[in-house]
């Protein structure tokens, strides 16, 4: 049962962030390409220049998983100053309507793309040869699993408390960094307190100690 049930946990993980692990692999790969590239050129003074393009393709689909990812923990950015301002159930329809465009938006972008791809035809890269069409695609693809994301999360919206709902938790929580300055600076201050004691009880027993031998 145990391993059932961790299977199952490492299946909902990966499913839950399938377009981050995509998107850190494509990254590491043009990393790699780009420091090829470097490499050739400045050491061995020849240009691989296939790399360029295929770091450039790599990079739309790393840009579009991190916009699908974004979803997942609402990382996008938004100004919330009217969703602190106003009550609770405003905020959550605020929210859920501001998805909806967001998802309106998708579809658009992906119909434009749909277009755009069918003119393609048999286009290709100019050195990969790879076919435009299926780079292209790339973008209305993501696209709607964006939308699929964004429709979860209006679901869980829905059934979210005051306490719980609004973006996830920061990537830099200043409270949370000032808080664990206070309590290291505290620690530093009891540190030296106790250090500054030590000598004066060491001068303290020192005299007592003279005062009995005499």
């Amino acid at each position: 049962m145990e391993k059932g049930k961790s299977g199952k946990s490492i299946l909902l993980q990966i499913l839950n962030n399938f377009e981050i692990y995509i998107g850190t692999v494509l990254f590491i790969i043009i990393m790699f390409l780009l420091f090829l590239q470097v490499v050739s050129r400045f050491v061995f003074r020849h240009s691989f220049t296939w790399t360029e393009e295929l770091a450039v393709a790599l990079s739309v689909g790393m840009v579009y998983c991190g916009v699908s990812g974004a979803v997942t923990y609402r990382k996008h950015l938004r100004i919330d100053a009217l969703l602190e301002a106003v009550p609770f159930k405003a905020k959550k329809a605020l929210l859920i309507i501001s998805d909806l465009i967001f998802i309106g938006f998708n579809f658009y972008v992906a119909y434009l793309y749909t277009t755009i791809i069918k003119n393609l035809r048999m286009s290709a890269t100019s050195l990969l040869r790879i076919p435009k069409r299926y780079l292209y695609a790339i973008i209305p693809v993501m696209l709607a699993v964006t939308s699929v994301r964004i429709v979860f999360d209006i679901l869980k919206l829905i059934k979210e408390t005051p306490q719980t709902l609004g973006a996830s938790k920061p990537v830099i929580d200043t409270d949370a960094l000032e808080a664990e300055a206070k309590l290291i600076a505290a620690g530093k201050a009891q540190g030296a307190n106790e250090s500054s004691e030590a000598p004066d009880a060491a001068c303290t027993s020192d005299k007592k100690d003279k005062e009995e031998n005499r």
